[in-house]
């Protein structure tokens, strides 16, 4: 997929952005993200803008702000403490202004989020700060979050409804499809999000969208789904409107793959019933608030499942929870002329009675549960008025095993018994991504993705031989032990092996062994295995493994422009061998081969370090100057262009003692990374080599490293190599961009998960 073609249009209201996605087939993603730092904010910002699907923003807030306690969240933001969200009352509006400065009104229209009984003061900084679109509403921003009563509650929306009408297109959110998230019968859910929604309306908004939550049963949430937008042809003809499905909002999986099932199971949802949007969850719901990379790995992954759905066949517009859901509607709408004194009455009179709510105001008469069959069914339906149409089963008292039972039920279906064994740990996260557990050996391997992906890397890697051989270079078969190796960095682990009382190293890189390969030969490449035991958050990157290939070339007398000329003609041969040879494998894969019509049309772009750095820091991103690109950056400038690209001329220090610093610029190194586009990330490292003894010991030294480790390479070197220039493509870095895959490990035959202990 290509970011560009996922542009509705420039400067679209937040309503008018999801119809036009909507009638260009596209679903709308959305994240759940709030943080309290405003380059934090923004960084989140930018990565959901230029993600790999159809996105709006989101900016949520904090828990101080949504109960109004403004002084703590300014008391907070004083001290320095992190907060669960954007405390945009607090902030100052030129600060809020700055977060989405450049960002906001160009095809990506942001929401805020909150949660709060009385948001007034909340829907005042909003406006005040030039955005228009949130949501709540009486009802479902009062019973699960407030003591405060519904009868205020209901005032405080009418006046905040009022300021929000009296803007242009300003676009408000019922919330009532997912009250308390769980064991409610869906029913309840699609009436009171519809009589939010008429609320809104009786209120003078001209833009709404009405919500449901993932519940236990597909089939049962596609009734709902079809029952929610036949009511709001019903209640909201005149005004636009759309329908809005959140990920399941309940007891989340443990596994990163289950959690990830359930996730792509919502997005079908909306795809096959005419959602528009959808709110994702990712991989950390069940345990802590998710990074930015995650949150955009759930977009993603939200995205790809959405284009695969099709559509749902026929159902039945009439179903259970059609009949349930008017029932209830009409009743609520039949006891006064003002729907805001209607809904108090209702929840008086039990008429609307939410199960397991324990705000004052509610009843507390009706209860559901998970039937046999894994569908939300009503045990007691209280004073709701749908007597005539449900006989709720005689059953025993809800105890506190079966409620725990019940209320965990979505969590064990998808955190079953196998993916237990295959995730068995505890995946912890960094900012740059997320993955899922690889299965168990046999799975994996008879996997038809698995035995495509290999055979794609195996045509690949026969290209890339064939382009080295024509272009008169020997391949020789690399050492995997040595007394040393490549120093490595950014935390990974070298690994000891006794050979015959000392201690050698397995091998990280082959950039040492490279170096002395030239002096039997001016052009050599090898495919080498390389072990790094990379630091055990890397398990979520989705580009790191602890095992892995690296395709290794080195040129003697060769100058680091003669070297990314290599590259690009490497690179440019092994796509072309896999699109013109292998169309039928990348559509099965789901990879679009008009995804490399940039990458064979011409020479790769080229960026230094610096211009890299003032990018990163203009789109909000705080990159250091003086290091590496870091993993969140280097996705976000990967996402931002349609071809591979080179950054060129690394700070020293940034990199290890064998990249040659630039004589005619001190500081500056003659090296490069090649990014592959589509936010895929790195694919090559490569430089020009140090060669020359004094300037290698100095820059050891510089570097922290002891010669005196490095014998036999220096006493190499004292003899005397050639200058070279080299690089190593990472193979299996290379094959998940060719494949479109969602993490490294699926091109692996025998994939080793950074930090998890596997076959």
């Amino acid at each position: 997929m290509s970011r560009i073609a996922h542009q509705v249009s420039s400067a679209v209201a937040f309503g008018d952005f999801v119809a036009e996605a909507a009638a260009a087939g596209r679903l709308v993603v959305q994240p759940r993200m709030g943080f309290s730092d405003p380059g934090q904010m923004r960084s989140g910002l930018i990565a959901t803008k230029l993600a790999d699907a159809t996105t709006v923003g989101t900016i949520t807030l904090d828990s101080y702000t949504r109960v109004g306690a403004d002084g703590e969240a300014r008391r907070a933001l004083a001290e320095g403490v992190a907060l669960n969200g954007y405390p945009i009352v607090a902030h100052e509006p030129s600060t809020t202004a700055a977060v989405v400065e450049g960002l906001r009104g160009r095809g990506f229209p942001v929401q805020i989020r909150h949660g709060s009984a009385h948001p007034e003061p909340i829907v005042a900084a909003l406006l005040g700060a030039g955005f228009t679109a949130t949501e709540g509403g009486p009802v479902s921003y009062c019973l699960p979050y407030s003591r405060l009563p519904l009868r205020d509650s209901v005032d405080n929306w009418s006046r905040s409804c009022e300021l929000l009408a009296a803007v242009p297109d300003a676009h408000l959110e019922t919330f009532g499809g997912c009250m308390m998230g769980q064991l409610c019968p869906p029913s309840l859910l699609v009436a009171i999000s519809v009589l939010e929604g008429i609320f809104f309306r009786r209120h003078g908004l001209r833009s709404i969208s009405l919500s449901y939550a993932q519940q236990t049963d597909a089939g049962q949430d596609e009734d709902a789904m079809r029952a929610l937008r036949r009511l709001g042809r019903e209640f909201l003809d005149g005004v636009q409107w759309h329908v809005v499905v959140y990920a399941y909002m309940g007891v989340y999986p443990r596994t990163p793959k289950g959690a990830l099932s359930l996730l792509a199971g919502a997005a079908r949802l909306a795809a096959r019933t005419g959602g528009a949007r959808l709110i994702v969850k990712t991989v950390a719901e069940s345990s802590r608030i998710p990074t930015i990379a995650e949150n955009v790995a759930a977009l993603e992954h939200a995205a790809r499942a959405a284009e695969r759905a099709g559509t749902a066949p026929a159902g039945d517009d009439d179903s259970a929870v059609y009949q349930e859901a008017r029932a209830i509607v009409d009743a609520v709408l039949d006891l006064d002329p003002d729907l805001g004194r209607g809904l108090v009455r209702a929840f008086e009179l039990g008429y609307l009675d939410v199960p397991y709510c324990l705000h004052p105001d509610n009843a507390g008469r009706t209860r559901g549960h998970v039937d046999g069959a894994g569908r939300l069914a009503w045990s007691r339906i209280g004073a709701l008025p749908i007597g005539h149409l449900v006989t709720p089963p005689r059953a025993e008292g809800m105890t506190s095993a079966t409620l725990l039972t019940a209320l965990t039920h979505v969590e064990r279906t998808f955190d079953d018994e196998r993916l237990e064994r295959t995730a068995q740990m505890t995946l912890t996260t960094t900012t740059a991504g997320t993955t899922t557990a690889p299965p168990s050996p046999r799975e994996h391997l008879t996997s038809p993705v698995t035995r495509t992906v290999m055979r794609v890397q195996d045509k690949a890697l026969t290209a890339a031989r064939e382009y080295l051989r024509d272009n008169g270079f020997t391949e020789l078969l690399p050492a995997v032990i040595g007394p040393v190796t490549d120093p490595g960095g950014r935390g990974s682990k070298q690994v000891d092996v006794d050979y015959y009382g000392h201690r050698y190293k397995l091998m990280t890189s082959a950039i040492l062994y490279k170096q002395a390969s030239l002096l039997g030969f001016d052009k050599m490449f090898s495919i080498a295995p390389n072990v790094r035991l990379e630091p055990p958050e890397t398990a979520n990157t989705s580009r790191h493994l602890a095992e892995f290939h690296q395709l290794d070339v080195e040129i003697a007398g060769a100058k680091r422009d003669d070297a990314l000329k290599v590259v690009e003609e490497l690179v440019a041969a092994m796509v072309d061998r896999v699109v013109t040879e292998m169309p039928a494998e990348l559509e099965e894969l789901g990879r679009d081969k008009d995804a490399f019509t940039d990458l064979l049309s011409g020479a790769f772009g080229r960026v230094t370090h610096g211009a890299a750095v003032a990018d990163l820091r203009g789109l909000g991103h705080a990159q250091s100057a003086d290091a590496e690109i870091d993993w969140e950056g280097e996705a976000i400038l990967s996402r931002k262009s349609s071809r591979p690209f080179f950054i060129t001329d690394y700070p020293k220090g940034s990199r290890g003692f064998y990249d040659r610093e630039d004589p005619a610029e001190p500081g500056v190194l003659r090296n490069f990374d090649l990014i592959a586009p589509e936010g895929f990330g790195e694919l090559c490292s490569g430089s020009e080599r140090e060669f020359e003894y004094a300037r290698i010991v100095a820059r050891m030294r510089e570097t922290g490293e002891n010669p005196a480790k490095y014998g036999w390479y220096l006493q190499m070197v004292r003899e005397g190599i050639p200058a070279s220039a080299g690089f190593g493509i990472g193979v299996q870095r290379f094959v998940r961009y060719l494949c479109g895959l969602d993490a490294v490990w699926q091109a692996s035959a025998y994939p080793k998960i950074p930090g998890v202990v596997s076959w």
